[in-house]
């Protein structure tokens, strides 16, 4: 193996100590296999990740949503892998589920969103009263499948508190 030429290498500097976890820095992917199996372990991830960063009141939201979007991943897309994205972005919590639902034709394509969607609709009710979104769209290229995400603003935590 050869060496690598020094214009490749970052310049030296002094190391700096580890950033501690804060809302800042929320800003997790995690691939998960295909299986119902997760649902428990993404929940306890989500939990301990919103914990960490100083999310605490968005720990059980957020891991409530986390698990109805992989469960909608993993009926409709049965024993294939997704990803899950956790992050902290202007003041909201973003949750994003990518699965490898495969295409349909126009008509079909509609009538499986629209059965999806319905399939999320107890999430999006509890999600819309804390003042949140749900959605479901198409992944966009380069990738294929689905895209599913709950967006949850730091208020939801209060008004999920009261539900």
């Amino acid at each position: 193996m050869s060496t690598p030429h020094r214009s490749c290498l970052p310049e030296s500097r002094p190391a700096a100590p580890p950033l501690a976890p804060t809302r800042a820095n929320l800003n997790y992917s995690l691939g998960l296999p295909g299986g119902s199996y997760c649902l428990g372990m993404a929940r306890t991830v989500v939990r301990r990740l919103l914990v960490e960063h100083g999310l605490d009141g968005l720990a059980e939201l957020g891991a409530l949503a986390a698990s109805e979007l992989l469960g909608n991943a993993y009926t409709f897309t049965p024993g294939r892998d997704v990803s899950l994205a956790v992050r902290w972005r202007f003041g909201v919590l973003r949750l994003t589920v990518f699965d490898e639902h495969q295409e349909h034709a126009v008509e079909a394509g509609m009538a499986c969103r629209a059965y999806r969607r319905e399939a999320l609709a107890v999430l999006e009710s509890v999600v819309g009263e804390c003042g949140g979104i749900v959605g479901l769209a198409a992944a966009e290229s380069p990738l294929a499948g689905s895209r599913l995400w709950a967006v949850l603003p730091r208020e939801a935590a209060e008004r999920y508190a009261v539900l």
